[in-house]
């Protein structure tokens, strides 16, 4: 055999290919692949790492070519989502507001898509697939409708799952995109209608005081009886977020000066220091100019108050509310398709 000739390298087994390929992407590389593999496929590759005593320029390319021509062929399959977070989490660090900022948009990133999965589905429709499901995928999904339509799709349940359902709602605090993907390739396969993809959201009591302001009046009672009887504290968390002091503004005149009457003037002075301009002004309107000025005068000689103070005042003021539109003798309008004035 002349001097020039080479021999060539002799042909790799499968696992001494995975040790060649491994040890020319680097140790650090090779960590993060050895960690997806079982403990016997760690032993076996390790000890083919440790056999390796030099790479041939030949042998490493032929690797190469093999291993780009399977990706090729088979492609690979990959956690887009769990790759950006690991990507941002090493490049802005773990905790900081730079990095948090950044992941809160990849986990919310998704939440209008689910929007258009089910904005033009019919409620019957969709509140037919959702009966046949876990009552937690039909909180998650009403959770990302609009009220007015979430509050459709809750007419059309089923009445021992509607209570059911706001309960879940209320106490949502927010669901991965993974498991919202899911719920929408769920839903995609028994609906031809959902055919967009997926995203994340959350509920809680806020998300459901928007959709009951929207709902019919007899399932708002029906269901928060329900759910009273579970946890009373839940109900009034929610009525408290449905109408504010502030929504006052919305009354005609004749129903807040139903309610201004009705009202201790001790709440009203304090429920009057957090008042926006609009609401003072309309309240100020709605009483006698004699009683207005003693208000502007006691609220202008009072000392600072506690805010905690304030705001017991004017749940206290919406407390009446309520039980005046319970009673008829005040109308809330905007509150669901029956109360539009007329």
């Amino acid at each position: 055999m002349g001097s020039g000739s080479r021999v060539a390298p002799p042909a790799l087994a499968g696992v001494d290919k995975a040790a060649v390929l491994l040890l020319s992407l680097g140790p650090d590389a090779a960590t993060s692949v050895l960690r997806h593999l079982g403990e016997a496929e760690v032993r076996q590759v390790s000890q083919a790492l440790a056999r390796v005593r030099a790479l041939e320029p030949e042998q490493l390319e032929r690797v190469h070519e093999e291993f780009g021509r399977r990706l090729h062929a088979s492609g690979v399959a990959v956690d887009g989502r769990q790759f950006a977070r690991t990507v941002v989490t090493n490049a802005l660090g773990d905790a900081t507001p730079a990095s948090g900022a950044v992941l809160a948009e990849l986990e919310s990133a998704g939440g209008a898509a689910l929007t258009k999965i089910l904005g033009d589905l019919p409620a019957a429709g969709l509140a037919r697939v959702l009966a046949a499901e876990h009552p937690q995928i039909a909180t998650i999904v009403l959770a990302h409708l609009g009220a007015a339509h979430a509050s459709e799709v809750l007419a059309c349940l089923p009445e021992d799952l509607q209570s059911d359902v706001v309960e879940r709602l209320a106490r949502l605090a927010s669901v991965p995109a993974t498991l919202v993907e899911e719920v929408g390739t769920a839903l995609r396969a028994q609906a031809q209608a959902l055919l967009r993809p997926a995203g994340a959201t959350c509920g809680g009591p806020k998300v459901v005081a928007e959709l009951m302001n929207s709902a019919d009046k007899t399932i708002e009672a029906r269901v928060f009886e329900q759910i009273e009887a579970r946890d009373p504290e839940l109900v009034s968390t929610i009525r408290n977020l449905m109408f504010t002091f502030e929504d006052c503004i919305k009354l005609d005149n004749r129903s807040l000066q139903t309610l201004l009457k009705e009202v201790a003037r001790e709440d009203l002075l304090l429920a009057l220091k957090t008042a926006s301009p609009d609401l003072s002004a309309k309240i100020f309107a709605n009483v006698s100019s004699r009683a207005a000025e003693i208000l502007r005068e006691d609220m202008a000689s009072s000392g600072p108050v506690r805010l905690k103070d304030v705001e017991e005042a004017q749940l206290r003021i919406v407390a009446v509310l309520r039980e005046l539109e319970a009673e008829g003798k005040i109308v809330v309008a905007g509150q669901g398709k029956g109360d539009v004035l007329v």
